[in-house]
């Protein structure tokens, strides 16, 4: 690949480099969850003995090469300056976009060392920077606040409805759907309002119940009231993910919830393909 990268909203470009891929895994490692009894053939197999009946991955390394051309570094001076500012800005961690799949993000920091040979007598540099990034690529916007019109990612011709929360509100008791348009599962932030009484919010055959006016992080398994505080000892049941597609939602009593997140991806996802229910 030479197509660049945004990584902590600053592209490639904007220090005078070539970006080439060394390695970006498709598919990550799987965790293996084993047991190796003397007294079997093979081995017992764990992986997906959890409450959600699925497989987890580990992360993924991206290694890359930055290449400074000969024609930005005249001066040795000016070839040190510019490492200094590369690697600078490959400190720390934020989202990392890349140019030919400008669609999803990956939540990013650069590990071990950052590796500079130089080349060409000197008249020219290569950096080497391995990313480490989380297992899924997020879509870049939150599906319930939608896009940004005319950002770096979401131009104004893209196939994208304006308006998509209507399809994330659910506001009458009984069977609703949510749709999951990314390729794994993910886990929502649900705003629940207008609670008169207890009621149970069930998805995927898992139920949790609240009373009061709170938001449910699924991701980070929190629950807290309207200033931020705690109030997990309130709260019964467990939390839940939205599986790829059609997921019923069921409200055992009239309320509204709000469901907020990032469809997650293997690796890609086009813009006509977001909203493909809304045809």
């Amino acid at each position: 690949m030479r197509n660049g990268f945004y990584f902590k909203n600053k592209h490639s470009n904007d220090f005078g480099v070539t970006v080439q891929t060394q390695s970006r895994p498709i598919k990550p490692e799987m965790k293996i969850q084993t047991y190796d009894s003397p007294y079997i053939d093979g081995e017992y197999d764990f992986s997906t003995a959890n409450a959600y009946n699925r497989e987890f991955y580990k992360n993924r390394v991206f290694k890359m090469n930055l290449q400074i051309s000969a024609a930005d570094i005249c001066k040795f001076i000016l070839l040190n300056s510019k490492i200094t500012k590369i690697t600078t800005w490959l400190m720390g961690r934020g989202e990392l976009i890349f140019d030919d799949t400008p669609n999803v993000k990956w939540n990013a920091s650069v590990i071990e060392t950052i590796d500079y040979k130089p080349e060409n007598y000197g008249h020219k540099a290569v950096i080497s920077a391995s990313f480490k990034v989380q297992t899924w690529a997020a879509l870049v916007f939150d599906i319930f606040d939608g896009p940004i019109l005319d950002s770096q990612n979401i131009k104004l011709d893209d196939e994208i409805p304006i308006g998509p929360n209507e399809y994330y509100t659910i506001t009458t008791a009984g069977d609703s759907t949510i749709h999951n348009t990314g390729d794994r599962p993910v886990r929502p932030v649900l705003r629940v309002t207008n609670v008169t009484k207890p009621t149970t919010i069930t998805c995927n055959g898992i139920s949790i119940t609240v009373s009061e006016k709170c938001v449910i992080d699924c991701d980070k398994q929190s629950v807290t009231d309207v200033n931020g505080n705690s109030i997990m000892k309130k709260i019964k049941g467990s939390f839940f993910e939205l599986e790829t597609g059609a997921n019923t939602i069921n409200l055992s009593t009239t309320a509204t919830v709000e469901f907020s997140f990032y469809p997650q991806y293997v690796w890609n996802t086009e813009t006509e393909d977001i909203y493909k229910w809304d045809k």
